[in-house]
C-alpha cells in the first residue's frame, strides 16, 4: 500500500499521525480519499450545508489543517482500548429481543400495545432536557408508557448530541428510569469523514460501550464504520468483548442507497451498499445476532425481513409515517402506503377495527398502530391484503350535495342561486364536479372567487372538487392569477400592493386547483361506491346525444359503482343503472344558441349516506 509519507494536497502527512505508528491506519487510498469532506473543502473548496460552511461550527475541524484547531490523533485513547481487551473477563447479557421491535420517540411517544404484539420497544432521546425525561426519571419508564414489556434505550441521536456529557445522561438516565437495556454508544463514523476521525469515534464509542457493560447496564453495541478496515476492526473489537447480539444503523446505508438523494453519486451509494454488506458478514463472523436498527417500514422492510430470519428488526419509520398520515396496504404488485390526509381507508384489522374511517383518518396513533399491525402481518404472511382508499365514506346520517358547471366568469353563471339552494339543504358534504370557474371562455373576477369560496366555507361542509375542462387549462389559469397578481400598463409587470381581496382570491384559487382530482370516489353504507368524474374523459362532444354519453358511461362501470358525470349540461337520473348525468348552473350561452341546444340547468344531485339518492332539478 503506498502510504504519503510527505503531504496530501489537503496539507496533512500521515507520516505525523500515531493511528500509523499503531498499524490502525495504512494511509487514505483516492477512492477514500475522493470522498472525505475534510479533503474536498481544502482541495476543491466544496462546503456541505450544516457541516462543513464554517470553519469554526465544522465538527471535521480536528482533522482539517484549515480550521486553526487541527490536532493529529493521540494513540491514548486506543491504549486504553487496548488495556480493556487484554485484561477483559466480562460476560456481557444476551439480550433476547423480538423479531420485530417498534421504536418510538420519548418526547412524543405512541403508546406501546401488548395487545398487538408489541412485546418491547426502543425509545429515543433527542433532547436531553426535555419534560419527558424528567417525568421518566420520576416516573420510571415502564410506568410512564404504561408497558410491562421490555424497553431498551438508544443512543442514536443527532451528531450534535454525541458528546460525553450526553454519554454521562444516558449512563445516569438508563439507571434512574429503570430501562431493560441500552443501544450504543454511537458516535459519527461515515465514509466521507476523514479517516483518522472515524477512528478515534470508534475507539472512543468501544470505550463508552464498555463503560455502559461495567456498570451493570445490559448493553447492544453498534457495528461501525466508514471503510472496510474500519469495519474489521471495530468488529473484533466486539468479538474479543464477547457481545452475542450487535446493532448495524441500517438507516445510513439506506439514505445513502436511494435514489431521492440528489447529489449522492452512484459510487458512493455502491460503497454504502458494499459497507452494509461487510457489516453484516462481520457480525455473523463473530457468532453475534443482528439488530438492524432503523428499517421499520414497508418501502425497505420485505428486503431486509427475508435477508436473515434470526434478525430483529427495529426502528421508527412505521411511526414517522403514520405522522405524516400514510397508512401502509398491500397492493397488486406487493406493498404501498394510503395517504390519509387525502383518503378514507376500510380497514378491519386488529388495530382498526370498531374505528371509523374518519376516526382512523384523523388520528396519528390510531394510523400508527394500523401501521404496526400490517408490518406485523406481512412478517408472518409475506402479504397484506389491499385495503379500499375512497376520498369520502359517508355514514348513515351524512348528506352529500354534487353540483357541476357553474362556469364562474361567464354572464351566465348562476352561482349565487346555487348557493341559496346549498343553504336551505344544508348537506354535510359537496361536491363540486368540474368546470367551477371558466378560465378558458369566461373572465373570473377576485370579488367572485373571494365571495363565492367564502359562502362555502361558512356552509360548513366537507367539500372536495373535481377538475373540469374550462377550469384545468394550466394557461388560461395562470393567466387569470396573472390579471390578480400584475398591475396593468407598464411594459415590465409591477406588482400590485398587498390587497386581501386579491390576495385571498390567489390563495383560494391556488388551494382549489391543487386538491382538485380527476375522478373522486365516494363509500356509501349500503356497500355503494359513487364515483365522480367531469365526464369530458369520455370523449363526446358537448352536444353528444345524452342516450349515447349513457351507454357508454354504464359500459364503463364497475357492478357495484354508480357514475355520476357533468360536462354535456344535460340531465339523465338512472341510479338504478347506476349512471347519473347532471345539468349545469350556467344560463344557455349565445353559442348554444346558435347551434341549438338547450341546456338543462340547475340540477343538484343529493345522495344519503343510506344509498338514497335525489335529483333535485330547475329553479
Amino acid at each position: 500500500m503506498r502510504v504519503a509519507y510527505g503531504s496530501l494536497r489537503c496539507g496533512k502527512s500521515c507520516r505525523k499521525c500515531d493511528y500509523l505508528k499503531l498499524g490502525l491506519c495504512t494511509g487514505c487510498r483516492l477512492p477514500r480519499r475522493s470522498l472525505c469532506l475534510a479533503y474536498r473543502c481544502v482541495v476543491g473548496r466544496m462546503r456541505v450545508m450544516g457541516l462543513t460552511l464554517r470553519c469554526e461550527t465544522c465538527p471535521l475541524a480536528p482533522a482539517c489543517i484549515k480550521s486553526g484547531r487541527f490536532s493529529p490523533p493521540k494513540p491514548d485513547m486506543y491504549r486504553e482500548l487496548d488495556s480493556k481487551l487484554k485484561s477483559w473477563s466480562q460476560k456481557p447479557p444476551d439480550i433476547i429481543l423480538p423479531r420485530l421491535v417498534p421504536e418510538i420517540p420519548l418526547e412524543d411517544p405512541v403508546r406501546p400495545r401488548k395487545d398487538l404484539g408489541m412485546d418491547g420497544v426502543i425509545v429515543s432521546v433527542s433532547r436531553t432536557d426535555s419534560e419527558n425525561v424528567r417525568r421518566v426519571e420520576e416516573e420510571g419508564i415502564h410506568d410512564f408508557l404504561d408497558f410491562d414489556g421490555q424497553v431498551l434505550l438508544s443512543t442514536i441521536m443527532p451528531d450534535r448530541l454525541l458528546t460525553g456529557e450526553t454519554f454521562s445522561f444516558t449512563l445516569s438516565f438508563a439507571k434512574k428510569a429503570g430501562f431493560d437495556g441500552v443501544i450504543g454508544w454511537d458516535m459519527p463514523v461515515y465514509a466521507d469523514y476523514p479517516k483518522a476521525l472515524n477512528l478515534s469515534n470508534l475507539i472512543e464509542a468501544t470505550l463508552l460501550t464498555i463503560k455502559y457493560v461495567e456498570e451493570g447496564i445490559p448493553t447492544i453495541p453498534l457495528l461501525k464504520g466508514g471503510d472496510p478496515s474500519e469495519i474489521a476492526f471495530h468488529s473484533e473489537w466486539l468479538r474479543r468483548l464477547g457481545f452475542k447480539r450487535v446493532g448495524l444503523h441500517v438507516t445510513e446505508y439506506i439514505l445513502a442507497k436511494s435514489p431521492v438523494n440528489i447529489g449522492v453519486s452512484r459510487g458512493f451509494a455502491k460503497i454504502s451498499e458494499d459497507l452494509y454488506s461487510l457489516g453484516l458478514l462481520k457480525i455473523y463472523g463473530i457468532g453475534a445476532k443482528l439488530l438492524a436498527m432503523g428499517i421499520l417500514s414497508l418501502k425497505n422492510f420485505p428486503e431486509f425481513y427475508k435477508s436473515d430470519a434470526g434478525a430483529s428488526l427495529a426502528g421508527m419509520p412505521w411511526l414517522i409515517e403514520a405522522r405524516n398520515w400514510r397508512a401502509y396496504t398491500g397492493t397488486p404488485s406487493g406493498v404501498g402506503v394510503i395517504n390519509l390526509a387525502k383518503h378514507f381507508m376500510e380497514c378491519n384489522c386488529e388495530a382498526c377495527s370498531g374505528k371509523s374511517p374518519s376516526q382512523i383518518a384523523r388520528s396519528p396513533d390510531d394510523i400508527a398502530w394500523h401501521n404496526w399491525v400490517q408490518l406485523r402481518e406481512y412478517a408472518e404472511k409475506e402479504k397484506l391484503d389491499e385495503k379500499p382508499a375512497y376520498d369520502m365514506m359517508l355514514e348513515k346520517d351524512d348528506v352529500m350535495a354534487v353540483i357541476g358547471d357553474l362556469h364562474i366568469g361567464t354572464p351566465q353563471s348562476l352561482w349565487l342561486p346555487c348557493l341559496r339552494r346549498l343553504k336551505k339543504i344544508h348537506p354535510t358534504h359537496l361536491v363540486l364536479l368540474g368546470d367551477t370557474f371558466d378560465f378558458t371562455k369566461g373572465k373570473p373576477r377576485a370579488s367572485h372567487v373571494v365571495s363565492f369560496l367564502r359562502l362555502l366555507k361558512n356552509l360548513g361542509v366537507h367539500m372536495r372538487s373535481v377538475s373540469g375542462c374550462a377550469d384545468s387549462n394550466v394557461p388560461a389559469f395562470l393567466e387569470t392569477l396573472g390579471r390578480f397578481a400584475f398591475a396593468k400598463g407598464p411594459e415590465e409587470p409591477q406588482l400590485y400592493n398587498p390587497n386581501q381581496m386579491l390576495t385571498e382570491a390567489i390563495r383560494d384559487l391556488v388551494v382549489l386547483w391543487r386538491f382538485s382530482k380527476r375522478k373522486i370516489k365516494v363509500k356509501l353504507t349500503n356497500g355503494k361506491v359513487v364515483v365522480l368524474s367531469h365526464g369530458h374523459e369520455l370523449g363526446f362532444q358537448r352536444n353528444a346525444d345524452p342516450e349515447k354519453v349513457m351507454k357508454e358511461l354504464l359500459r364503463k362501470k364497475d357492478p357495484n359503482e354508480v357514475r355520476v358525470i357533468g360536462h354535456y349540461h344535460k340531465s339523465l337520473y338512472r341510479p338504478e343503472e347506476g349512471g347519473i348525468m347532471l345539468g349545469a348552473w350556467q344560463a344557455t350561452t349565445s353559442e348554444e344558441k346558435e347551434i341549438g341546444f338547450s341546456p338543462d340547468i340547475a340540477d343538484m344531485l343529493i345522495i344519503r349516506g343510506d344509498g338514497s339518492t335525489e335529483l333535485v332539478k330547475g329553479m
